[in-house]
Order: C-alpha cells, then sequence, then structure tokens
C-alpha cells in the first residue's frame, strides 16, 4: 500500500501533488521550498479548505499567479 507521504531520515517527507500527481519533497518546515514562496491569504484559505496536503511547486506557482492576477 503506498501512502501520499513517505518521511526520510532528514525529516523531509516524499509526497503526492493532490492536483497533478507529481511526487515531491516536502520539508513541512520553514526551510521547505515553499517557504520562500508569497501566498496571497485568498489562496491559503482556498489550499486549506480544499487539500489536506502541500501541493508540488508548479501547481503552487501556477495558483499563487491566478490568485495573484485576480486579486489586482
Amino acid at each position: 500500500m503506498t501512502t501520499d507521504h513517505e518521511v526520510k531520515s532528514s525529516g523531509e517527507r516524499e509526497s503526492i501533488c493532490p492536483v497533478c500527481g507529481e511526487r515531491f519533497i516536502c520539508a513541512h518546515s520553514a526551510s521547505c521550498w515553499c517557504a520562500s514562496r508569497k501566498i496571497p491569504a485568498a489562496l491559503s484559505e482556498y489550499l486549506a479548505g480544499r487539500y489536506d496536503t502541500c501541493l508540488c511547486a508548479t501547481c503552487l506557482d501556477r495558483l499563487i499567479e491566478q490568485f495573484s492576477a485576480a486579486g489586482s
């Protein structure tokens, strides 16, 4: 059986993006790659209400762009 998260020895997790199905590494900390992204508040609420896990960089960046454009 597979899971959405496999913990690595470094504490990082291999996750599966719920949007596209791509595998990616998530540190689940302030040092994670996503910590450098500026996520609009509306997008943060959308993600929290829709997904139980993180998104890959490609999907997160696409949604940041869409939500930022909509808020302009």
